[in-house]
């Protein structure tokens, strides 16, 4: 069994106790002012060492607290490396986004749309005819093109 927080009360109960000890020294002097220096150092050095007292058992508390603690929690340091990591990919799971209109010009009657997943889209007389690229439809026209 871990001890948390033992340094800390003994330093505690020196401080107190020397505390204390200037304290019930300076008793006998307390009319001159090197009494009075004594016994105010004293009762501060008492005040300070049941603080520290106390600070050490929360240390103690707090190392058994953490002693119980699973060790799959991520600890302080891990959420800070893991907040400044970039952005992992998206879902592979979420739907692909709709290409985007790029460039749409006009020849010979038709209009032509192309799109920034590089299909094309010739529209004729109403209808609507999509490519998947514009090499498909250099392929099915028979144009070269170049």
């Amino acid at each position: 069994m871990r001890r948390y927080g033992l340094g800390v009360i003994f330093l505690g109960l020196a401080l107190a106790l020397s505390g204390a000890y200037g304290m019930w020294s300076g008793w006998d002097y307390i009319q001159l002012e090197r009494g009075w220096s004594l016994f105010i150092g004293g009762a501060t050095a008492v005040s300070g060492g049941v603080v520290t007292i106390a600070i050490g058992r929360a240390i103690g508390v707090l190392g058994r607290i953490a002693d119980k603690v699973p060790a799959t929690q991520a600890s302080a340091a891990d959420l800070i490396n893991e907040a400044q990591a970039p952005p992992q990919s998206v879902d592979a799971t979420a739907p692909p986004k709709p290409p985007v209109e790029v460039d749409r010009y006009i020849a010979s009657g038709s209009v032509y749309v192309m799109f920034s997943d590089g299909s094309v889209e010739v529209q004729t007389d109403g209808a609507a005819r999509r490519y998947p690229s514009l090499a498909a439809l250099r392929a099915d026209t028979g144009v070269g093109g170049g």
